[in-house]
C-alpha cells in the first residue's frame, strides 16, 4: 500500500465524517474520488469504507456490483467488517458478482467474529443456536461463541 493510498484514505475519512459532506454535492463528489484513489491504492479502509458506500447507498446496479467487489477485496486483506458483509453477501447472494453459497458465508462470518467483531460473534451464536448454513445445532459451540461477547 501506498503513501498516497493511505493520505487519500485519510483525508476522505476526515471529510466525510466532518458537516460539510452532507451539504455539497461537489464534496461528497470529490470525497468519493479520495476514497477511490485510496482504494485504487490499497487501501483496506478506503476498500473497505468505498466499497460500502457503493454497494449500500450506491444509485445503480453497476455501483452496487463495484462495491461489492470492494468490499470483497477488503475482505480478503483482513477487514473484519468486510468480512462480516462479505458473510451477508454470500448467504442472500447478489449476482452476478456473489452467488449464494453458505459454506462461504459460514467462512466470512467466522473469520471477522475469530477478529472480535461483535455482530459477526452474534451470526456464530444463531449459526450454531438454529443450525444454519448447513451447520447443525451445536450448543456447545454456541455457548463457546457466546462466551466472546462477554
Amino acid at each position: 500500500m501506498s503513501l498516497l493510498g493511505n493520505l487519500a484514505a485519510w483525508s476522505a475519512y476526515a471529510i466525510f465524517r466532518s458537516p460539510f459532506a452532507r451539504r455539497s454535492k461537489w464534496i461528497h463528489d470529490k470525497t468519493m474520488k479520495l476514497f477511490r484513489v485510496g482504494a485504487q491504492r490499497g487501501s483496506v479502509k478506503a476498500l473497505s469504507t468505498y466499497g460500502f458506500l457503493l454497494h449500500f447507498r450506491g444509485a445503480d446496479a453497476a455501483s452496487k456490483e463495484q462495491g461489492a467487489l470492494y468490499i470483497q477485496a477488503a475482505a480478503e486483506r483482513g477487514d473484519a467488517k468486510s468480512q462480516y458483509q462479505m458473510g451477508k453477501l454470500y448467504e442472500s447472494g447478489y449476482p452476478p458478482v456473489i452467488f449464494k453459497l453458505a459454506d462461504k458465508a459460514y467462512e466470512h462470518y467466522k473469520a471477522a467474529a475469530e477478529q472480535g467483531h461483535p455482530v459477526a460473534i452474534q451470526r456464530m451464536v444463531d449459526i450454531y443456536t438454529k443450525g444454519e448454513l448447513g451447520r447443525e445445532v451445536d450448543v456447545e459451540k454456541a455457548q463457546q461463541w457466546e462466551a466472546r461477547l462477554g
